[in-house]
């Protein structure tokens, strides 16, 4: 059962909008489903789904998979998925762009977490939710690049708490649309769930409203119409990335949810260019870690298209 503190910016909704928000891979009339089943409580008692939450409150919550979403083996994806670093604790992956890390509605299966389960059996029990054993991290569908993952409960936890201590570092490039007019900057927007699209992400108004969320970039490459960055984000908010370029006018390339439709996209990119090129953290025994990924070849590609700056 995962316990989830309640939030400023949650409090006064409603539970069932409550756990919407934090499994919005599920069904609506799924989630009320499990909450009439009695699956939910608020401060350890059970609730129902109109209840109104307050700041601090904990959720309690005992997930459970609607027949369509398969936690099964899956063998489907053969040798995608790139293997970078493995020891009895952890494995370090390069995940392609276009495959989910976690199985949903409209994929039930052919995941990250389907792969692992097929290779690593034992991984089932690893982690605090069931739909995402042994992992401590995501990253988009459409976003490439490397992951740690948990192979037994006690690495979980270290892993967990690096993270949540922003002891662990990540770095992506990113191609975004426009010509920032410095070199470097930091954002540090709190981000929020779109009221328009739940399936979006945007920056708060307020300070008050929203997650913490805060991300370096600086500038490796100008070319035409485009720029490419490094990007080093403090925090790990989904879509944070892309939520906070877009804030400040540079969306990423190819992004369909958040670039406008009329932007244009270098030629021949096929995909969002975001890609996860390095990742660093400390092990338990002390020793620091790093691994890098190179640039995918279809994002490679995209750049020798591109025409450089000419100021």
């Amino acid at each position: 059962m995962k316990e989830i503190k309640v939030s400023t910016e949650a409090a006064g909704g409603r539970l069932d909008v409550f756990l919407r928000s934090h499994y919005p891979e599920f069904s609506r009339s799924w989630i009320k489903k499990l909450i009439k089943k009695g699956s939910a409580r608020v401060n350890g008692k059970t609730a129902n789904g109109s209840k109104k939450l307050t700041r601090s409150q904990v959720v309690q919550f005992d997930l459970e998979l609607p027949p369509e979403i398969s936690l099964e083996p899956d063998r489907s994806l053969g040798d995608k998925i790139k293997i970078v670093f493995e020891n009895e604790n952890f494995l370090v992956i390069d995940k392609p762009a276009g495959i989910s890390v976690q199985p949903s509605f409209s994929e039930p299966k052919g995941t990250i977490v389907n792969w692992l389960l097929y290779h690593y059996p034992p991984i089932k029990s690893v982690g605090d939710d069931k739909i995402r054993p042994g992992l401590v991290h995501r990253l988009d569908k459409e976003t490439s690049g490397l992951m740690v993952v948990a192979k037994n409960q006690k690495t979980f936890v270290w892993l967990k708490n690096q993270f949540k201590k922003h002891l662990v570092v990540k770095k992506y490039l990113a191609l975004v649309n426009g010509d920032p007019a410095t070199n470097s900057g930091r954002i540090a927007s709190n981000i929020v769930r779109s009221r328009s699209d739940p399936t979006k992400n945007t920056v708060s108004r307020t300070k008050t409203l929203g997650r913490t969320a805060l991300t370096f970039w600086k500038v490796l490459k100008r070319y035409a119409g485009y720029t490419l960055l490094e990007i080093t984000p403090k925090t790990g908010r989904t879509h944070q990335i892309r939520v906070h370029l877009k804030s400040i006018g540079l969306p990423v390339s190819g992004d369909k949810k958040y670039c406008s439709k009329k932007s244009k996209n270098p030629k021949h990119l096929g995909r969002m260019f975001l890609h996860a090129v390095y990742l660093s953290f400390v092990l338990e025994s002390g020793e620091k870690i790093s691994f890098n990924s190179p640039l995918p070849l279809e994002l490679e590609s995209a750049l020798r298209n591109l025409p450089f700056m000419i100021k």
